[in-house]
């Protein structure tokens, strides 16, 4: 089953190629209406078919259809290849565009996000497909009405790819008419049609006239703003929580604060406040005698007291008629010392004074208090992406260091030894008679005497990587080669379409001997060359080696 999907994938391709999406489409609905609908089954052969299925439903323009392949291909191929593949990061992004089609654009967001962090972790934040995915989650955006998000995340990206790649570039072309188009829904009409105009002086200065993109553009710049647009309300800013000064804290060298010394009341001051105001009287302030006031001041001091009037005065709280007891229940007896406003109330202060420590609980703020406000921040101009770096790889030490120095001790030694056993058989030669001339020696040489073998001689700087070999899988192509001995330099990988110029695939540390390319088209030929670099000046490549896909 797998080696039939294969084929039939294979021959899909071909029909896209000649522009039959039609009936690529057809070709791949008849192999997958037995196929079996769970991902946990399905083989690499058969999520790929999905994945190329699911696309060719959105071309065509049915995204709804498209749906339920996509989230199939994007379930199989998580488990088999796990998120961090180019088969998964493809999948993803097909099923991120065909939510956003159908309207799941929370989704479709979430997605996109996941694609950039995978694509920037293995490209870097200035690739193209980086800052494409980036445009691509901007128009999401924008769809949910997240307008400046939107708009702030397409400049940047445009941006980006300007000075990356420069103004004639197809990619930047588009994200600078779509952002163009977006702030002309938004009222942004004045850099709107700043953006559409330059976006048309490009294409034509860099785009043959009838370029589909070209064409795209002018009706785009010609066409009025979208009427049903709606761009969500910014949420209101936070108040900004009080600001208490903090109190001045003494060292403790200084020592408690000094206090004034207390000095109780004079028995003879007046009481500001009276306790008690009978009903009828007036609330004027009295003098209360004390028992020290002078004899012949007695009369003088109680003059002032409101004594009750000489005649005698009806007394409505003695026995008598109901109506003669106010303080019965039905009609309260008035209390002027419960009922009324802050002025009736001397006891109170007349009005509340705000503590001069208390910042930003008040309308307004008390004098000799200033607000300060936190210090504005300049936004960031890169792209607010997270971007997980894999650990660097130390460097290695030189390790024939230290074999060198073994060697040189060696050496010390052997030569020690002989000069030694020299010297003991010149001195036995004095005693013992020489041999004879024709006698042949069976002693074996000694072991200092006997060659020793080592290692492979050091490769000269500059000697590229040897044994390059290429084998073609289709679904992966395997490069294997030899390291130089020696060499401490990293290895680049390259490679590209036959007859096109090469890109840098990966950069491999230094002693690597293989590397698996995936996520190729399997009818096209591809050239691969291996660089090793052996310092900024020095870089040897090896020959470039192809695949044999269309003989």
């Amino acid at each position: 089953m797998s080696s039939g999907f294969a084929d039939l994938t294979v021959q899909a391709h071909q029909l896209v190629s000649e522009g039959d999406l039609t009936g690529a489409q057809r070709l791949l609905a008849d192999a997958l209406s037995d196929a079996d609908p769970r991902p946990g089954n399905a083989s690499p052969e058969l999520a790929e078919a999905a994945g190329l299925q699911a696309r060719l439903l959105v071309a065509l323009g049915e995204p709804h259809s498209a749906r339920g392949w996509a989230a199939f291909a994007y379930a199989a191929a998580t488990r088999l290849f796990g998120r961090s593949d180019e088969r998964t990061v493809t999948a993803a992004a097909t099923l991120a565009a065909v939510l956003h089609r159908v309207g799941s654009d929370a989704r479709a967001a979430r997605l996109y996000s996941d694609v950039i962090i995978e694509l920037t972790a293995r490209d870097g934040p200035e690739s193209q497909r980086v800052l494409a995915a980036h445009a691509d989650l901007a128009t999401v955006e924008y769809a949910r009405g997240q307008c400046e998000v939107a708009r702030d995340r397409l400049t940047d990206a445009w941006e980006l790819h300007r000075e990356v790649y420069g103004d004639g570039h197809p990619s930047g072309i588009k994200m600078l008419a779509k952002l163009g188009a977006m702030e002309r829904d938004c009222g942004r009409y004045a850099d709107a049609h700043e953006h559409l105009a330059l976006a048309e002086d490009l294409c034509r200065e860099h785009l043959a006239v009838d370029d589909p993109l070209a064409v795209q553009v002018a009706g785009l710049a010609r066409a009025a703003a979208d009427p049903d647009h709606v761009c969500a309300a910014p949420e209101p800013p936070a108040r900004p929580a009080p600001v208490v000064p903090a109190a001045r804290v003494p060292p403790t060298t200084e020592g408690p604060p000094d206090l004034p010394p207390y000095t109780p009341p004079a028995l003879d001051d007046p009481v500001e406040t009276p306790l008690y105001h009978p009903p009828g009287r007036t609330a004027d302030p009295a003098h209360v005698p004390t028992p020290r006031t002078a004899p012949e001041a007695d009369g003088d001091a109680f003059d002032d007291y409101p004594w009750p009037p000489d005649e005698p005065v009806e007394q409505p709280w003695r026995p008598g008629g109901p109506e003669q007891q106010p303080w019965q229940p039905g009609e309260p007896a008035e209390q002027p010392w419960r009922s009324g406003g802050p002025a009736e109330q001397p006891w109170r202060p007349g009005e509340d004074a705000l503590p001069p420590t208390v910042v930003g609980l008040a309308a307004d703020d008390p004098a000799g208090v200033r607000r300060v406000p936190p210090p504005a921040e300049a936004p960031s101009r890169y792209l607010p992406v997270h971007v997980p770096r894999p650990p660097v790889t130390p460097r290695r030490e030189r390790q024939w260091l230290p074999l060198a120095v073994l060697g040189v001790v060696v050496a010390l030694l052997l030569g020690t030894i002989a000069v030694i056993a020299g010297v003991s058989r010149v001195d036995g030669g004095r005693d013992t008679p020489a041999a004879p001339s024709g006698a042949a020696s069976s002693k074996p040489p000694p072991a200092s005497a006997r060659p020793t073998p080592s290692g492979p001689p050091a490769a000269s700087p500059g000697t590229p990587p040897g044994r390059f070999t290429l084998t073609d899988r289709r679904d992966s192509i395997v490069l294997s080669w030899t390291y130089p001995p020696g060499a401490e330099g990293p290895v680049v990988v390259a490679g590209g379409r036959a007859g096109q110029p090469q890109r840098t695939f990966e950069t491999l540390p230094a002693g690597s001997a293989d590397y698996i390319a995936y996520g190729l088209d399997r009818t096209t030929d591809y050239c691969f060359t291996v660089a090793l670099v052996w310092s900024t000046d020095t870089v040897a490549r090896t020959g470039p080696t192809c695949t044999k896909r269309r003989r």
